[in-house]
């Protein structure tokens, strides 16, 4: 419908550029302007211009449609990504852990050596002691024996 008014108006307004001599028609008459529209060519014209119209909208929503598509796999794609980086950073979290959780352990293993190493060196520091006193007694007794001979004799 719109068409048909836009069509017509097309017609008017170049019925106004055209200029026809009043005497062209022959002998001597008056020319009458006339335009003739052919009914079925119109209707061509308007059959293809709703064809086009058509077509280029199932163009327009074919490129949403793949848009949109290619927008989920984008998407998707990040998830996954941010997924793996997470993982990624949960095993980078767990290493470091377990990497602290063996230098505690090998402190404390140090710390148990040393200790053993320093309860090794009171109790050798005691065996030398005992030793010595052991001696000094031993000493002490050989001594007042033999004072007690002295004195005997």
């Amino acid at each position: 419908m719109i068409l048909h008014i836009i069509l017509i108006a097309v017609l008017i307004w170049s019925s106004f550029d055209e200029h026809i001599d009043a005497s062209a028609g022959g002998g001597g008459g008056s020319a009458i302007d006339a335009v003739m529209v052919d009914p079925g060519a119109v209707v061509q014209q308007y059959n293809r211009q709703q064809q086009q119209q058509a077509s280029s909208k199932r163009a327009a929503e074919q490129r949403e449609k793949q848009a949109q598509q290619q927008a989920e796999e984008l998407q998707e794609k990040q998830a996954a990504e941010q997924q793996r980086l997470k993982a990624l950073e949960k095993e980078r979290l767990d290493a470091q852990e377990q990497a602290k959780q063996q230098a505690d352990q090998q402190k404390q293993a140090q710390e148990a050596a040393k200790e053993a190493q320093e309860q090794q060196k009171q109790a050798e520091a005691a065996a030398a002691k005992a030793k010595a006193d052991a001696k000094a007694q031993a000493d002490a007794q050989a001594k007042s024996q033999a004072d007690a001979q002295a004195k005997a004799a």
